[in-house]
């Protein structure tokens, strides 16, 4: 019979559940084959195969040595089954997009959430698609997932409002990666960007900036919606000094987004800084401002509500507003590891002073 190979769907579990067979199968009875071979043999990096051995060695099947081969226990340790030891959990983030279309920051913040999961035996599996964010009633999509897949615990990634809705009904746990829609009080971690908008307008104005623009998606997530509320009281706060502003929104494509930044600056009072959602948006925004002949930040200064390490590369360099993406991770990691707790946690970010301003 031919070896099964791990399949791509959820490759850290599917690595640990091969890894489970062949020991049961006694095709490894005292030691398993290297890593590099493993890792050619399945077609997978070394860090999954390393999350699937360090959940597998909490398990109490395998012995795992720095600088030695990986060790097949011929009987689950009782350390493993020990009362008041960690139980391995499998934990399930539900993203509406794949990981290769994520922002850099998401991406090394689910590496690091896996990462941590594992070093307690734990899973991270992703489950992708459209079917339960795309539209206003994704309860079928999300009765069949949780039916098939047995999660301790669900992440949710850019959650829809009836997602959220869906799994505080059925008091599902789970953490919400993002702002909690009002009236919903579901476990969450999110930038506070409500408090960073409102920081930004301050910015603005005290470099002298007295009409300002926040250009920002039409509103789909909870973040959005806090991101216009910070905008709005930004403005009111800076009344006093003449500061006015005005927030242009778009569809989220590319040529939405020309638009919308046509319609600010060809303006009769053009915007003198813009305030950007989305480090993709700011890229574009940056590129087309150059391209039509507008000098940043002598015509236009710009910020970036959020951050990646390419807005760095650009010329001039973007100023924004940062947070690590291994203390994005722990936040996570905490309410996953607590069933049952409530409450928003907001993680201020520090502003990164830049050339756009």
């Amino acid at each position: 019979m031919t070896p099964s190979i791990p399949q791509r769907s959820s490759l850290v579990a599917e690595t640990l559940r091969v890894l489970r067979e062949a020991i049961t199968s006694g095709r490894w009875k005292d030691e398993l084959p290297g890593e590099r071979r493993l890792c050619e043999e399945w077609h997978i990096s070394r860090p999954t195969l390393r999350a699937a051995l360090t959940a597998l060695a909490a398990e109490g099947r395998v012995i795992i040595a720095q600088g030695k081969p990986t060790r097949v226990c011929a009987q689950p340790s009782p350390a493993a089954t020990v009362a008041g030891q960690p139980q391995p959990l499998t934990v399930c983030l539900l993203s509406p997009e794949p990981l290769h279309a994520m922002p850099p920051f998401v991406l090394l913040w689910v590496d690091e959430l896996r990462s941590q999961l594992a070093s307690e035996g734990h899973l991270l599996q992703v489950h992708v698609g459209r079917a339960w964010s795309g539209g206003k009633n994704p309860a079928r999509a999300l009765q069949s997932l949780t039916a098939t897949v047995p999660a301790a615990a669900w992440v949710l990634y850019r959650s829809t409002e009836a997602m959220q809705q869906w799994f505080e009904q059925r008091q599902i746990p789970c953490v919400v990666v993002g702002s909690v829609f009002k009236g919903l009080s579901l476990p969450s971690v999110d930038r506070d960007h409500r408090a960073v908008c409102r920081h930004a307008v301050g910015l603005m104005a005290a470099r002298g900036h007295q009409r300002l623009a926040l250009l920002i998606q039409e509103p789909q997530y909870a973040g959005d919606r806090e991101s216009e509320a910070g905008f709005e009281e930004g403005l009111q706060a800076a009344a006093a000094r003449g500061v006015t502003g005005h927030i242009q929104r778009h569809d989220g494509s590319r040529e939405g987004l020309l638009k919308a930044l046509d319609r600010l600056v060809s303006a009769r009072q053009r915007p003198h800084a813009l305030l950007i959602a989305r480090t993709s948006s700011a890229l574009t925004v940056c590129t087309a401002l150059l391209q039509r002949g507008l000098r940043i930040p002598q015509d236009v200064a710009l910020i970036c509500r959020d951050d990646d390490v390419f807005l760095d590369e650009t010329l001039p360099q973007i100023a924004r507003y940062s947070i690590t993406a291994g203390t994005f991770a722990k936040r996570i990691f905490r309410l996953v590891r607590q069933p049952g707790a409530r409450g928003d946690t907001k993680v201020m970010p520090e502003f990164v002073k830049r050339e756009s301003l």
